[in-house]
């Protein structure tokens, strides 16, 4: 079974998601129903990191689905 992660639309940082982990990330539903995340670090350097979020190129940057990951087409 392919282990999946969790990326950070803002800095690119990877993480083995985890029910713990995915706590302290930030989550953001796109308009198309993209999830975005922000990585602990990026939340706690950019009290705007929800705009910031928005405002990046995430969506396209990092394929945050399950498949995405599962099978490789995320960053």
């Amino acid at each position: 079974m392919s282990r999946l992660f969790l990326y950070c639309g803002l800095c690119g940082r990877q993480q083995a998601d985890g029910l713990l982990s995915r706590g302290y990330w930030g989550h953001l539903e796109n308009g198309d129903g993209t999830a975005l995340r922000a990585c602990p670090t990026c939340k706690e350097q950019h009290s705007d990191w929800e705009t910031r979020l928005r405002g990046s190129n995430a969506a396209t940057a990092y394929d945050q689905s399950a498949f995405g990951t599962a099978y490789g087409l995320g960053a």
